[in-house]
């Protein structure tokens, strides 16, 4: 569709709005989609980061209680698996004894780790031996749980266990609450435990991701970091939320390697949000690192980086805007305030004058078409008046031509009496008379051949020889083929004149002789009047070629131009 169709205005905003307006909103759209996405990637990349931190912490402490654990069972060819054999086998004074030697090479041995809370010595036969804090559950418990199971099935491998001290007391008075205690365990193989009589041994041990996660949870900006258990259980971090903990112990096991968006109700008394879920696997336990975040979080860090964006775009329109009223009214409307004017020039109304604005080009645009509006208004205002005085003279010339048509009337009823009364003289004479008036006063031809021209010419001669009582006489000497030829009408009669009057003017007693000719060379047609009148002399002939004012003639004598 042609933009011509439509006024200027339209168009400009029209325009304005396609080039503008559109292009910024989509501007502001595809950043705000962008800004969305980087936002959201640096948060996932973040977690990541931050899960990576706990991992490798996790890591280095369990591989620390492995590597502890070893060094207590293998060191001096199981010295402690006999010592804890002589503990549990021993008593009174006998058990004392041996406990303190158990207790100082315990010591020694992990000097200088203060991560660990204690140990404990599983024996065959039931019960066990305690090492710096006692168990504050029943072996029949432990013996029960993963770990435990675990590490039977593998004997000389270390399994690690986990738990919340918020939810388990496992020690004496030295143990602390929300602390991820990790739990080391071995059992020794006949080789190795040459008493035969220890199950399994065990440590426990306190890790350093406890407060790594609960500073990133007072943080906020982290979200929620939790371990799950290699079934999927909560083991630690959901810091006694009970919903949470509930929610997790509930949905944890389904919950994959990954990073996607899931509705749960995860706030004590909220109901069911958005959540962006970042999970991954600590290798070698099957241990899974969960975080989550709020979607609203994100999108809130979104939104005030967003409101930013739309602030600077915003004022952009609003600059554009400004610019382009000021376009608007300074081209765009003078514009077509002169486009409508000319429209009202185009249907007849000349009243049309319009108000100066816009720029300086405009304005003296404005003013010329005021002027150009007056100028055609006077001039149809001449053009009136004058076809009106056309009118009125062709209304007089009308009128005037009463009088010739009655004198030309006249003349031949004249001529029509002379005729009856046998006067033939006159009649020839009111004849001549009756053709040079009739052809004077004719203005519908301006052309006449030249045979018509000597008619006429003829009863013009015929008037003056009868005046100048034939003192002259006329010789013609016109070719055949110029009869025909056209020459305007009344050409050759005021020469012939001429020559009557001036050129006989001095002649007393001889006879005037006229010669009129006519001859045809190349494409051109010559008339030529020649007489034996008296002439001009040199100087008169030199002044009328250079157009140079004559001297007044002689009383009787005169130059005819």
């Amino acid at each position: 569709m042609s933009g011509s169709q439509y006024p200027l205005k339209t168009l400009f905003y029209r325009m304005f709005s396609l080039l503008v307006v559109i292009p910024l909103v989509v501007v502001f759209l595809v950043a705000a989609v962008i800004l969305n996405h980087l936002m959201r990637t640096s948060a996932v990349n973040t977690i990541s980061a931050f899960q990576e931190t706990v991992a490798t912490t996790l890591y280095t402490d369990m591989k620390s209680a492995a590597l502890q654990l070893s060094h207590f069972v293998y060191v001096n060819n199981g010295e402690f698996m006999e010592l804890a054999d002589q503990v549990y086998h021993s008593t009174g004074s006998q058990q004392y004894l041996y406990s303190q030697r158990l207790e100082q090479a315990f010591n020694t041995a992990m000097v200088p780790s203060q991560n660990i809370i204690g140990g404990h010595f599983f024996m065959k036969e039931g019960g066990g031996v305690s090492v710096k804090e006692n168990v504050s559950v029943a072996d029949e418990w432990l013996r029960k749980e993963g770990w435990y199971t675990a590490a039977m099935q593998r004997p000389n491998n270390v399994i690690i266990g986990g738990y919340d001290t918020s939810k388990h007391q496992l020690t004496g008075n030295t143990q602390k609450g929300r602390q991820l205690m990790l739990v080391s365990a071995m059992a020794p193989d006949y080789i190795t435990d040459r008493s035969g009589n220890i199950e399994l041994v065990a440590y426990f041990t306190t890790s350093q991701v406890s407060e790594i996660l609960q500073s990133a949870r007072s943080a906020g900006d982290m979200g929620t970091t939790l371990l799950l258990d290699e079934n999927g259980r909560l083991l630690f971090g959901d810091m006694g939320d009970e919903q949470l903990a509930a929610w997790f112990n509930a949905n944890g096991p389904g919950l994959k390697e990954g990073t996607f968006n899931r509705r749960a109700a995860l706030e004590e008394g909220e109901g069911e949000r958005n959540h962006l879920f970042i999970v991954s696997t600590l290798p070698y336990t099957g241990w899974r690192i969960v975080t989550f975040v709020e979607q609203a979080s994100v999108t809130q860090r979104v939104l005030g980086v967003g409101l930013a964006l739309f602030l600077v775009v915003f004022g952009l329109l609003s600059l554009f805007y400004v610019f382009s009223r000021y376009f608007l009214d300074s081209i765009v409307m003078p514009v077509q305030a002169l486009a409508d004017g000319m429209d009202r020039v185009a249907a007849n109304d000349l009243t049309v004058q319009l108000q100066p604005a816009g720029h300086q080009e405009i304005r003296r645009l404005i003013g010329s078409f005021n002027q150009m509006v007056l100028s055609l208004s006077n001039m149809l205002a001449i053009n009136e008046e004058a076809q009106k005085r056309k009118h009125q003279a062709e209304m007089h010339a009308l009128q005037s031509q009463i009088n010739p048509h009655f004198v030309v009337n006249t003349l031949n009823s004249i001529r029509f009496m002379a005729q009856m009364s046998g006067f033939d003289g006159i009649r020839k004479m009111a004849q001549a008379l009756s053709n040079i008036v009739a052809c004077s006063f004719r203005s519908s031809t301006s052309f006449y051949t030249v045979r018509q021209e000597l008619d006429l010419l003829d009863s013009y001669l015929y008037i003056m020889r009868i005046r100048y009582a034939d003192s002259f006489e006329v010789r013609y000497e016109v070719e055949p083929d110029c009869q025909e030829c056209r020459v305007p009408r009344l050409t050759l009669q005021p020469i012939v004149e001429n020559a009557i009057v001036h050129g006989f003017a001095c002649m007393e007693e001889e006879l005037g002789q006229i010669c009129i000719g006519a001859c045809r060379r190349d494409d051109e047609l010559w008339l030529e009047v020649s007489d034996n009148g008296c002439g001009m002399d040199a100087a008169a002939v030199e002044a009328a070629l250079n157009g140079d004012p004559l001297q007044p003639p002689a009383a009787g004598a005169g130059t005819g131009r």
